[in-house]
């Protein structure tokens, strides 16, 4: 973009719901630095310094959230979606939800990309702005962003996240909202000897969470353990991300 993204900064702010006391740390994250390289002259802020900075703050406030929310995951299975949450491709996705692209101060070979090109730096962008708005605003206003604009993928994140140990971690849920223990049903199984295919369903109490498919009866369990936690995040998603 050109100079005459700075009309957009207004918008950006109340999409954040944190408006800069510091105009020069916004200024600084929405200027890349293919802008600077273009236009060179001391005093023009760049967005490096604070990538760096945000890419921390990301992290620590991931970790933080999985930690109060994912209670009995293993330290594997936390980092394992703490990565989903802060890799490039999530960020790419959250800044255009974010309309970011309208913001920035980008170099004009970059601003004339489009599509996967631009895939990378849209992610090193918004790692800018949340270091901009850890040093304005502090860690609650970063964390209130992330709830609200990473919303959607921590709820893939954990639907995700879950798969090293899918039965384990369904019933570690249910133990921890005072629930029956998880039982699991063969719903039907046929196939020849040596290609059987299984159908099961896994029940809390006499209400049936999930069902899934498979070519032996543990298989199809941890599949349907599997469904199980993605309908559950589902339902419980917005109370979780309050």
């Amino acid at each position: 973009m050109t100079s005459d993204c700075t009309i957009h900064w207004p918008d950006l702010e109340a999409r954040l719901g944190h408006v800069f006391a510091r105009r020069d740390l916004l200024a600084a994250a929405l200027t890349h630095s293919s802008y600077v390289a273009e236009n060179a002259a001391p005093g023009i802020p760049e967005s490096q310094r604070l990538e760096f900075l945000g890419d921390a703050v990301l992290s620590l406030v991931a970790a933080e959230w999985l930690v109060a929310h994912c209670a009995g995951w293993r330290e594997g299975t936390l980092t394992k979606v703490r990565s989903r949450l802060t890799n490039a491709t999530t960020l790419a996705r959250v800044a255009r939800r974010l309309q970011l692209e309208e913001c920035l101060r980008w170099g004009r070979g970059l601003a004339q990309q489009t599509g996967r090109a631009r895939h990378k730096p849209l992610a090193d962008s918004l790692e800018a702005l949340l270091g901009a708005l850890w040093l304005d605003g502090g860690l609650p206003v970063v964390r209130a962003v992330f709830r609200t604009w990473f919303a959607d993928e921590i709820h893939a994140a954990l639907a995700a996240g879950s798969d090293d140990n899918p039965k384990g971690n369904l019933q570690e849920l249910l133990q921890k909202n005072h629930d029956p223990a998880p039982h699991y049903e063969v719903i039907t199984q046929d196939g020849p000897p040596h290609a059987p295919h299984f159908v099961c369903a896994v029940f809390c109490g006499d209400r049936q969470l999930g069902e899934g498919a498979g070519p032996s009866k543990r298989e199809a369990e941890v599949n349907a353990a599997r469904a199980a936690l993605r309908r559950l995040h589902e339902q419980t998603g917005e109370h979780l991300l309050n």
